[in-house]
């Protein structure tokens, strides 16, 4: 009888640590996967030689900094209301010696997420341009405010500003005319809000030297207007982006631009003259070079249509080149691939040639991201496409993302993420990408 009940317990004890161990290995798997689900992010959005080194900035959750930690922080999905841990996506300012050694890492320190996406040198120091999220409701409706920083050269802030119009801001481009900064970003209300204010969309700003803003205008919508690039011409600056129905927008601002308050209306009586071009996908223009009085317009664009099965439209897209004169001129328009939806980045013009970085198979899910670099010679504008001297596509590796393309002293560089590294416990590595573009070995 004694013997039948140790049997009993035992059995039952088996069943127990079966039934542990089955938990455990269920709660390993889902560990395992939630892990190789995370991409561990290291990105430049762009590069600058100063008199020692280079200094750049990007984002980054800095999971492989030896200078400074990852973070996590936890908010409320406002949709499901259930709580989350997230690890932060932080800005990051990073400064290298002449060999592109790591010298320091900074960051905008807060509780949540933000982004550099520009900067460039003054005087004194450096001026960094991005936005950030200020409280857990603005990571719940993926809203942020833009953020201006000045630092010296060691990476101390010397001063900061933060700006808002409407519910979503960010600041994309800085450039310095005389003692002044001029940023370029959006500000619109965020996802289903509705209003009728004047002043979102598309927004070009100004600073003194002691970040004291000084002026502001905009142009294109508040629900996605939206300015991605600038040029400073004699007398103003030129824009260009997309406006509230998704079309690529060229906007010239005079060279003082402020919007006064009686200025009501819904195109800015500074604004000297603006175009639309309907056929662009819904980044609008994202780039502009110009070389003599021409402009050149990177983006995505419109090369035919097909219908569903219901007869409604589907409309395909590739990476293409629009032109203009300085006074708003169109001049043409020319397709890169003639495929699957592709669209340029950045473009930079050197010695009459145009280089242009192209990232492929955007809107794929299944597909790699992947970026092209090509080269066009100027000398003809309506023969753009016939004058092809070289063409890169890195596809060896998996996505891999140019994000700018830049003259530094006498080189073309390019820069950006890959994730060549991939781990099967831990997920993906995401390294930057600094090197110089070769014609070389292609």
């Amino acid at each position: 009888m004694k013997q039948k009940k140790n049997k009993k317990i035992l059995t039952i004890m088996i069943i127990c640590i079966i039934v542990i161990l089955i938990e455990l290995l269920i709660m390993l798997i889902i560990y395992i996967s939630r892990e190789r689900t995370i991409n561990h992010i290291d990105s430049l959005n762009n590069l600058i030689k100063t008199n020692n080194g280079y200094i750049g900035v990007g984002i980054s959750d800095f999971n492989n900094s030896n200078y400074l930690s990852k973070k996590i922080y936890e908010y409320t999905d406002d949709t499901t209301k259930q709580k989350q841990n997230v690890i932060a996506t932080q800005s990051k300012l990073v400064k290298y010696d002449n060999n592109f050694n790591l010298i320091w890492e900074k960051t905008f320190e807060n509780d949540y997420d933000s982004t550099f996406y520009d900067i460039i040198e003054v005087n004194d120091g450096y001026v960094v341009v991005g936005s950030y999220a200020k409280d857990a409701k603005q990571i719940s409706l993926n809203t942020r405010d833009a953020l201006i920083i000045k630092y010296d050269y060691n990476g101390n802030i010397i001063w900061k500003q933060t700006y808002s119009v409407l519910s979503d801001t960010e600041f994309y481009k800085v450039i310095a005319d005389d003692d002044k900064l001029i940023v370029i970003g959006q500000s619109i209300y965020e996802n289903m809000e509705l209003g009728n204010h004047i002043t979102g969309g598309g927004i070009i700003v100004k600073y003194d030297m002691n970040g004291e803003l000084l002026e502001h205008n905009n142009y294109g919508g508040n629900k996605s207007g939206k300015f991605n690039d600038i040029i400073k011409v004699d007398d103003g600056y030129i824009v260009c982006g997309k406006d509230a129905t998704n079309y690529g927008i060229l906007v010239k601002f005079k060279k003082n631009f402020n919007r006064e308050e009686n200025d009501t209306n819904l195109i800015s009586k500074k604004v000297v003259w603006q175009r639309t071009y309907s056929n662009t996908d819904y980044e609008g223009f994202t780039s502009i070079a110009r070389n003599n009085d021409i402009l050149y317009l990177g983006g995505a664009i419109n090369i035919g249509t097909e219908k569903d099965k219901d007869g409604n439209p589907i409309f395909q897209y590739d990476a293409g080149i629009v032109s203009y004169n300085t006074n708003s001129k169109y001049l043409g328009s020319y397709s890169i691939k003639n495929s699957t939806h592709h669209r340029i980045n950045t473009m930079v013009i050197d010695n009459n040639n145009l280089y242009v970085n192209i990232l492929l198979n955007v809107d794929s899910k299944d597909e790699n991201k992947i970026s092209m670099i090509r080269k066009y010679n100027l000398t003809d504008v309506n023969k753009l496409n016939d004058n092809i001297i070289y063409s890169k596509t890195f596809d060896n590796q998996n996505n891999f993302i140019i994000n700018k393309l830049t003259k530094i002293d006498d080189d073309i560089m390019y820069i950006g993420t890959t994730n060549k590294e991939c781990h099967f416990f831990t997920g993906c590595d995401y390294q930057n990408i600094i090197e110089k573009y070769q014609e070389k070995n292609s």
